[in-house]
């Protein structure tokens, strides 16, 4: 199509913000509008209160934004949509979800940018002619 690998990262990287906002948009709208979404999120919160006194889960809770981040930024560990999800599980504030999942978008894309080129600058296209 003509774009080089910056400005296809560049696409991707709109596009995770776009997805990333419609997801936060899903996940509000199904609390509010089902009970057993209302329900299901209460139970989360009690289960992670028992969960936050003990020793390993307590720590992974003590992460905080890191946990989306590094599942958003990490290629192949999740996404968009998981490093969502786990911000929340983990109760995170609507900023600190934004903030760590769209950090995790960028250097996410960065890794596969950088892929790309290195994999593109050992290959050698050889002109047809």
């Amino acid at each position: 199509m003509g774009f080089n690998v910056w400005e296809i990262g560049l696409v991707v990287i709109l596009s995770d913000f776009i997805l990333m906002a419609v997801i936060d948009h899903i996940f509000d709208l199904s609390f509010e509008k089902f009970k057993w979404a209302n329900y299901l999120r209460e139970r989360a919160e009690r289960i992670q209160i028992r969960m936050g006194n003990r020793k390993w889960t307590a720590a992974l809770m003590s992460i905080g934004w890191l946990g989306p981040f590094i599942i958003t930024s990490v290629p192949f560990a999740g996404g968009v949509w998981t490093g969502i999800s786990l911000a929340r599980v983990m109760n995170l504030s609507k900023r600190q979800t934004q903030l760590a999942v769209g950090f995790g978008v960028i250097i996410g894309c960065l890794v596969f940018v950088l892929a790309a080129l290195g994999i593109l600058s050992l290959v050698d296209i050889a002109e047809i002619g």
